[in-house]
């Protein structure tokens, strides 16, 4: 067969496919590559929130834990008085804002009642909020102290503050610790501890106030034993 222009007519085979177009192809890769990024973005999105909120189970629990030894030390503190290296008696429990370092200091009972005693101390330092502890109760020399750190700054470090609703600023958001005691006769709520007149005493009840990086502002009110 002979086409008007001199060249030959080819006929497609029956079954044979047409392939597709380079703009076919360009339209095909550009949507799975659409697509990809979509999923890529969705699952970067989950990973990121899993591991915000990982992040934050391990705050509130470090919280937790802070806040159930501090309690503790609290509950078993005794009424007895220590020696300082001089041989001076010092309060069974003291706290004042203005020393350095501003610590808040107790005798403890152990599990096995005044049979097992601890000196203990808990003050914010540059490493975080650590508990301080002595190997003996009299007489103890400053260097003997050892420290075991509960809430680290490293750790909260760049936490997302929260806007205060009432007065729209953001909160104070650095690591700190306060307490305050109630007197057991005048039920005032004193910011220091002992009284000056009475150095043997012991508050009903201690106030802690704890600012935490993300948590905000949290206060436990933890009363003390043998006191009413």
């Amino acid at each position: 067969m002979h086409c008007p222009d001199g060249s030959i007519g080819r006929s497609r085979a029956p079954g044979t496919a047409r392939g597709f177009t380079l703009i076919e192809v360009v339209v095909a890769v550009a949507v799975f590559a659409t697509v990809g990024i979509l999923a890529i973005g969705g699952l970067r999105a989950v990973l990121e929130a899993d591991r915000a909120t990982q992040v934050a189970s391990e705050r509130l629990t470090d919280l937790q834990v802070t806040l159930a030894v501090l309690e503790r030390d609290l509950r078993h503190s005794i009424a007895l008085r220590p020696r300082d290296g001089y041989g001076d008696r010092l309060p069974s429990l003291r706290y004042s804002p203005v020393t350095d370092p501003r610590q808040l200091e107790l005798v403890r009972a152990g599990l096995g009642g005044n049979d097992r005693l601890a000196r203990v101390a808990w003050r914010i330092t540059d490493r975080g909020l650590e508990r301080i502890t002595w190997p003996v109760l009299d007489g103890a020399l400053p260097e003997s102290e050892q420290a075991r750190l509960f809430l680290d700054r490293q750790a909260f470090a760049g936490t997302d503050t929260v806007t205060d609703r009432a007065t729209g600023r953001e909160p104070d958001q650095t690591l700190q610790i306060r307490f305050a005691f109630v007197d057991d006769r005048s039920r005032e709520v004193r910011d220091s501890w002992p009284p000056l007149d009475d150095e043997e005493s012991r508050p009903s009840q201690v106030i802690v106030s704890l600012v935490v990086p993300g948590l905000g502002p949290i206060e436990r009110r933890i009363a003390l034993p043998e006191v009413q």
